[in-house]
């Protein structure tokens, strides 16, 4: 069994249910758009930040480009998930994009919530 590291991706850093995902798409506290990329985020009670990826056939056709995608996210999220505590994340790709315009779209979203989050009260 593998063991759990700060900058891995363990399964609480994730959304898993549906109903987190739903939760957090029809009551969002933040929403950033970014190139080809839309965030919403909500609050949450834990003291990390956890990641939904949205990536549609209809948004991007071929599977291994959306591998690519979703690679490419989770490894941004792992590198910034200290700074974006206390969220679910969830990131809906609408088209595809190049690697270089994935990580300036996905720098800008997390330092927009980032700057966003601090002038935000959470409930701890």
């Amino acid at each position: 069994m593998a063991k759990e590291s700060d900058s891995g991706f363990p399964r609480c850093a994730r959304l898993i249910r549906a109903s987190d995902f739903e939760h957090a798409l029809r009551n969002p506290e933040f929403r950033i758009r970014r190139g080809a990329l839309r965030l919403v985020a909500v609050a949450n009670k834990m003291q990390t930040a956890r990641l939904g990826l949205i990536v549609g056939k209809r948004a991007v056709a071929k599977a291994h480009e959306r591998n690519r995608i979703k690679r490419i996210i989770r490894d941004r999220f792992r590198t910034g998930r200290c700074r974006l505590a206390g969220f679910d994340l969830v990131i809906r790709v609408t088209h595809p994009s190049r690697p270089r315009e994935l990580h300036s779209a996905l720098d800008g979203l997390f330092a927009e919530l980032e700057e966003r989050s601090v002038e935000y009260p959470q409930n701890s």
